[in-house]
């Protein structure tokens, strides 16, 4: 999982530099981290009693409702045989806005690998709300309860 985080961190640097002249110009929202999060309280998906998650973000959100960029997560936890489970998100990003709160909604579509063997779903629709200190995602018609972070950090700019 750490290589994970340092290999998006690093990623999300990249990014970052790649879109800050863009944004510096016209004034858009970058949002980047690498993170662990727990759930604030019992939260299930598909079936998988979720403990937490690693997730790493690279977004740039523009000004006419357009973002572009990458989400990704892995969703620890275990099914009801008690059997660990990581369920990968893997998403591309297509609009974004900022909240009223300082914080930022995006969205797009997912590659869902449920870590059991069958597979990966495509083209699922992903959305994230996501301030300094935690996110919450939804999933298809799935919606998580809300994370905190618990180790990294996630930067909006």
């Amino acid at each position: 999982m750490k290589k994970f985080i340092l290999l998006f961190a690093a990623l999300s640097l990249a990014f970052l530099v790649v879109t800050s002249q863009r944004s510096a110009a016209t004034g858009e929202t970058l949002v980047t981290g690498a993170a662990d999060g727990a759930f604030s309280s019992p939260a299930t998906f598909s079936g998988v009693t979720l403990s937490g998650s690693t997730f790493g973000v690279g977004v740039a959100i523009y000004t006419d409702g357009t973002a572009e960029g990458d989400f990704q997560t892995v969703l620890a936890g275990a099914t009801a045989l008690g059997t660990a489970q990581s369920i990968s998100v893997e998403g591309k990003v297509k609009a974004g806005s900022q909240t009223a709160t300082g914080g930022v909604s995006f969205s797009g579509d997912a590659t869902i690998d449920m870590g059991d063997g069958t597979v990966p779903a495509t083209g699922v629709p992903f959305a994230v709300t996501m301030t300094t200190s935690g996110l919450q995602l939804v999933i298809g018609v799935t919606t998580l309860v809300p994370q905190n972070l618990t180790a990294g950090e996630i930067s909006i700019q």
